[in-house]
């Protein structure tokens, strides 16, 4: 297993987690989503995500019940939805996640979204205030611009911001022009959602063959030179940036073995560059996140 440091404290987390996103919407489907988030803790995918607004909280009772007897082995992350960053709307919805999900602490706590409803200052004076409640350990947000971290951490007082967590993967490479630098100098881990991204248009489905056909075939060369898949080396390639990990939804067994199965390899150098002329970064649109 493949570790890295959460930004600045001295906790170590994978640098694969399990997320679930579309987890907990169908009731039929549940026995199935913690058999999976089962195998994943048992094969050290210890990192878990979830949030509020996931299947309307339905997927933070799929993860309660899933570590219910493991509580302690889990690094545990959920979300607070943009529309209740007020300050009582923060600790209102902290309590009602800490039910959904059986335990009496959050691991890491994060602003879903910037809102347009409630000031900054509230939203993190309440995430500071559960930190000192000991209901969460960390605080970090999602989806915001280098400009909003610096600004979440200025409201933070003494609590570091130690999180930002992004979309990134081969077809969304902005948070390589500011948000990416900022968060290595701060001391902010990057946790990227979405590690596969616009899957079709990366390998090839339906619909978009004239913009996925030359990286599905790109990736599977280089997958089969290392005796991976396509998938695997696309995981690799996000994990190749020190300090980031990733949350890719893995809902069956299947899919979380093929997940184990990008780490504890490399992409060389040639692999890279090949990678960097299909898929370049596009410069300066980072603060787009917002």
């Amino acid at each position: 297993m493949l570790y890295r440091k959460l930004g600045n404290t001295e906790v170590i987390i994978p640098a694969i987690g399990q997320g679930t996103w579309k987890l907990g919407e169908e009731k039929y489907k549940e026995n199935d989503e913690i058999k999976a988030l089962r195998f994943g803790i048992e094969n050290g995918l210890t990192l878990i995500d979830t949030a509020e607004e996931y299947g309307h909280g339905g997927a933070e009772r799929v993860v309660g019940q899933a570590i219910q007897d493991v509580r302690n082995d889990v690094f545990l992350v959920t979300k607070v939805s943009a529309k209740n960053c007020s300050y009582k709307g923060v600790l209102r919805a902290a309590e009602s996640s800490l039910e959904r999900l059986k335990t009496n602490h959050i691991d890491l706590y994060l602003q879903h979204w910037p809102s347009q409803q409630y000031d900054i200052s509230e939203t993190m004076g309440a995430m500071a205030e559960l930190v000192g409640k000991g209901l969460v350990k960390y605080v970090g947000v999602s989806n915001f611009s280098a400009h909003s971290m610096q600004e979440a951490q200025s409201h933070l007082g003494h609590v570091p911001l130690v999180c930002n967590q992004v979309a990134y993967h081969l077809n969304d490479r902005r948070i390589e022009s500011q948000i990416l630098p900022y968060a290595k100098k701060h001391g902010v881990a990057i946790m990227g959602y979405s590690p596969f991204g616009y899957a079709p248009r990366v390998f090839g489905g339906k619909g978009f063959p004239e913009v996925g056909s030359q990286g599905r075939i790109l990736l599977e060369s280089i997958g089969a030179k290392h005796g991976k898949s396509a998938y695997q080396v696309a995981l690799n390639w996000v994990l190749r940036q020190e300090g980031l990990v990733t949350i890719p939804k893995a809902a069956n067994q299947e899919h979380i073995f093929d997940n184990l199965n990008a780490i504890g390899w490399e992409l060389d150098k040639d692999d890279l560059a090949r990678i960097e002329r299909t898929f370049p970064r596009e410069g300066g649109i980072a603060e787009s996140i917002s």
